[in-house]
C-alpha cells in the first residue's frame, strides 16, 4: 500500500508498527498515533496487524503516519519538530486544524516543502485517499494536490521536499 505513494524512498525493513502508545502513563490520546522515530505507535484499540486490510479511514491514517516515517528516513527531525508543534499548542484540540489543514485556494503556488510536517502528512494521505481509494471528498482539491505533490510524485527520495 505504501509503495504506491513512496516507491523506493523508504526502507520498509526498518518500519515498525507498535501496538502501544509512545508516550507513557496514558498521556497519548487514544485516537492519536505517533511516529517520532521512524516507527509507528498506535493505541492498542487502534492497532491493526495489517492496515491494508482495514477500512479506508485506517488506510488513510496509516499513510499519514508513513509520511512521518518518510520524513524521518530522509533526515527530518520529526521528534524535535513534533515537540515544537506541541509547545506551540499545535496539537491542542483548539489549534489542531491550523496544524494539519491546508487551503487549496490560499495555498495555491506553494510547494510541498512550504508545509509543516503534519500538513505534509495530510496532503499525501488525502492524495492517497483520492487516487488510490477513490474517495470523492477531496476530488475538488485533486488539481491542487497534484500541483503541490508534483516533485514528490516524480522523486520521493528528494530530501529538499521536507518541511523548511
Amino acid at each position: 500500500m505504501a509503495q504506491q505513494i513512496f516507491g523506493r524512498s523508504i526502507d520498509y525493513s526498518r518500519v515498525k508498527v507498535h501496538k502501544q502508545e509512545y508516550l507513557p502513563f496514558g498521556v497519548q490520546d487514544d485516537e492519536t498515533a505517533m511516529t517520532p522515530n521512524g516507527e509507528m505507535y498506535f493505541n492498542p484499540t487502534s492497532f491493526k496487524e495489517d492496515y491494508s486490510l482495514g477500512n479506508d479511514d485506517y488506510k488513510q491514517w496509516f499513510m499519514h503516519e508513513m509520511v512521518h516515517v518518510w520524513q524521518h528516513q530522509l533526515g527530518y527531525p520529526v521528534t524535535f519538530k513534533g515537540l515544537l508543534l506541541t509547545i506551540g499548542g499545535g496539537y491542542n484540540r483548539d489549534n489542531q486544524r491550523a496544524t494539519y489543514d491546508y487551503d487549496a485556494v490560499k495555498d495555491a503556488g506553494k510547494t510541498l516543502s512550504d508545509f509543516n510536517m503534519e500538513q505534509q502528512g495530510k496532503l499525501i494521505a488525502d492524495y492517497f485517499a483520492t487516487t488510490a481509494l477513490q474517495h470523492s471528498y477531496h476530488e475538488g482539491d485533486l488539481a491542487f494536490l497534484r500541483q503541490v505533490l508534483a516533485d514528490f510524485l516524480r522523486n520521493p527520495k528528494n530530501a529538499a521536499l521536507l518541511p523548511k
